[in-house]
């Protein structure tokens, strides 16, 4: 693993010399991030999204993508679908503006958003709103140029990980699951 405060430095330069590049921005998101400096991080994320959200990629494919979180959603067995109740499952372009000042990433693919099934079901469960966000524009981005075989699997990947976490699955379950 290398330097951060290196990282850091390169991603600087980087942007002196094309400050328009969402990716140098996003490079120095992350070496922020692992020096713990979330104004910096933060800043730059916003920057991100905002450079992202400009860029002139083409048509993305939000139809494949909602048609193949459908037919995720589609084939999880009936206990599943039970567990899940009224999570709202959405397709949107990118993370909020609030989502990124709150900490998310600004290329997430998916994001859970609420309490687990276990604290929805106990007698003091929490009177919140639960949702999975799918980001159909950083998927598109992400497999811009890729078969779309392969975005259809990660919208899947990415399904499925998010119901991971309302199942109260942690990162560590995931990649055990492949769905990391």
């Amino acid at each position: 693993m290398s330097d951060p405060e290196v990282l850091l430095a390169e991603a600087l330069r980087w942007i002196a010399e094309e400050p328009d590049s969402a990716d140098a921005h996003y490079e120095a998101a992350l070496a922020y991030e692992d020096l713990e400096r979330e104004a910096e991080r933060t800043r730059e994320m916003l920057t991100v999204l905002a450079l992202d959200s400009r860029s002139g990629q083409g048509p993305l494919p939000d139809d494949v993508i909602c048609d193949e979180v459908e037919m995720t959603l589609a084939e999880l067995p009936p206990t599943f679908v039970e567990r899940l109740g009224s999570v709202a499952i959405l397709v949107e372009p990118r993370p909020s503006r609030a989502l990124v000042e709150d900490g998310v990433d600004a290329r997430v693919l998916g994001l859970f958003d609420g309490a687990t099934s276990e604290e929805l079901s106990g007698p003091d469960a929490p009177q919140t709103t639960t949702r999975i966000l799918v980001f159909s524009h950083n998927l598109g981005d992400a497999f811009a140029g890729e078969p779309e075989a392969q975005l259809r699997t990660q919208v899947r990947i990415t399904v499925l990980h998010e119901i991971g976490h309302f199942f109260g699955l942690e990162e560590e379950d995931m990649e055990r699951l492949g769905l990391d």
